[in-house]
């Protein structure tokens, strides 16, 4: 399997001039890996297709509205053979897109070690 070179990865854009954005790890486009994921308040299940992915957080689609500051456990199915990508986080914000939700999630902690499966991901 090619390497993929640094220049070759496709970056999720933003306005850094933009106050709200506190992010500290840029993300990576990924292509539609699937998550599951579990609201730790009330125990409700759902799934969804994660479109970016970072250290620091990812963004996905889903179906139904996940309000911010709900926090999840999630397992992001990549598709390198291995066990899914178990993650602890919370919703940042929560915007309709269509018939889909677009969700935005911080992790609890900053996830250093798991983004060689993240980098892995975004090879073309």
């Amino acid at each position: 399997m090619p390497k993929a070179k640094r220049n070759d990865l496709e970056i999720v854009p933003h306005d850094a001039s933009e106050s709200d954005d506190k992010r500290t790890f840029c993300r990576f486009f990924v292509e539609d890996v699937s998550v599951r994921f579990k609201d730790l308040r009330v125990g409700a299940k759902g799934e969804g297709v994660c479109k970016d992915i970072g250290g620091g957080g990812a963004g996905f689609d889903c179906v139904r509205e996940i309000r911010p500051k709900t926090p999840l456990e999630m397992w992001f199915d990549f598709p390198d053979g291995f066990e899914p990508m178990h993650l602890l986080g919370r919703v940042v914000w929560s915007k309709a897109q269509g018939p889909l939700w677009r969700t935005g999630i911080a992790f609890d902690r900053q996830r250093l070690m798991s983004m060689a499966r993240i980098l892995k991901a975004t090879e073309v």
